[in-house]
């Protein structure tokens, strides 16, 4: 039977350009070694113990059922989604192999997936499944409201036909090794909430238009902004500048890009130039579709000279200048901070 996984690339996405760029899922769990001999979630369990003897045993618990999923239950040809926490967008590939260990590898766990999309939109899915691409889980199972038929035809067609008929509310159905104290289906609100916030910002600022967001945001930390009129900039849609009257050395150069794809190399090799065209001290790419693995290592190679903004990091300047923002740009993006508990923390 096939199913539908999750399977994420670390907590911050650190892992995501490695997975799509290697095609491999690698969820993590670096610490706990070799788990190719063990073929049940007891034995991954007493494993665990003996490795992580000052984890709590809820938490072995969760990991032991997480392990076991991704070691032993995702089989070849069947579905898995890769949430991605620096675009807005999800990855979706079919299981190619087995679960392999590499201990000289960074991310030692992996199997191999052939990935169908690398960052397609979340807004391309109803509200039910982009709730539960917010699970809290690094792997599980993912069974709710026709998932796996629709992320099909999703592929299949570019549309979410919603739920099935007849299979409405279906809740999550235990297996005969059931994992379910993995809690697989507790929410992140705080992302499920961050992508609520995405989607506005790429409604209400479509377009250029999310360079006078940019803008707005650097003018309230200090700089003095210029922005380049609609249409071709040639690498440049911002330029900033600290100090009275914008004359301080502190001379940023900024691309802003509101597309879903990912920047590419020539992106970044054009703000490259721009920083030198426009006598820049530093170049800015704002990618709300984050980069590709080439530009990735372009920006590494240019570390001194360029820096990234990616979705968290855009919403992280928001959050922090949210304040002092114009009125009409936060009657554009209403948001009110609200304090919750922790996953874990109530019973």
């Amino acid at each position: 039977m096939t199913r539908l996984w999750i399977v994420r690339a670390g907590a911050h996405g650190e892992r995501e350009l490695a997975a799509i760029e290697q095609n491999r899922l690698l969820p993590g769990f670096l610490e706990t070694g070799d788990l190719s001999e063990l073929i049940s979630r007891e034995a991954i369990l007493s494993h665990l113990q003996q490795v992580l003897p000052d984890e709590g045993a809820n938490r072995l618990r969760n990991f032991s059922a997480q392990l076991n999923q991704f070691v032993n239950r995702i089989e070849v040809g069947d579905y898995v989604v890769m949430p991605r926490k620096v675009t807005n967008g999800v990855a979706i590939g079919v299981v190619t192999g087995d679960y392999q260990f590499d201990g000289a590898s960074d991310a030692k766990h992996s199997r191999a997936v052939e990935w169908r999309e690398e960052s397609l939109p979340r807004d391309t899915f109803k509200q039910d499944l982009r709730h539960s691409f917010g699970a809290f889980m690094t792997v599980c199972e993912i069974q709710r409201n026709s998932a796996l038929e629709r992320v099909i035809a999703v592929l299949d067609t570019g549309a979410d036909p919603g739920p099935l008929l007849g299979k409405q509310g279906q809740a999550p159905q235990p297996t005969a090794d059931d994992d379910s104290e993995a809690e697989d289906y507790q929410t992140d609100i705080e992302d499920i909430a961050n992508q609520q916030i995405i989607s506005l910002i790429k409604s209400e600022f479509a377009g250029h238009a999310l360079a006078d967001l940019v803008a707005e945001i650097m003018r309230v930390e200090g700089y003095t902004t210029k922005i380049s009129p609609p249409g071709p900039d040639g690498g440049v849609d911002i330029l900033a500048a600290g100090g009275a009257l914008g004359l301080g050395e502190d001379r940023i150069c900024v691309q802003v890009k509101s597309g879903d794809g990912a920047a590419n190399h020539d992106v970044v090799l054009r703000l490259i130039g721009s920083v030198s065209n426009t006598q820049a001290q530093t170049g800015l790419l704002v990618s709300i579709g984050g980069v590709n693995a080439v530009a990735q290592k372009e920006l590494d190679s240019n570390f001194f000279k360029l820096r990234l903004w990616q979705m968290p990091d855009l919403l992280k300047a928001l959050f922090r200048t949210y304040g002092e923002l114009s009125d009409e740009t936060r009657a554009k993006l209403p948001l009110k901070q609200i304090w919750a508990p922790m996953s874990g923390s109530v019973s």
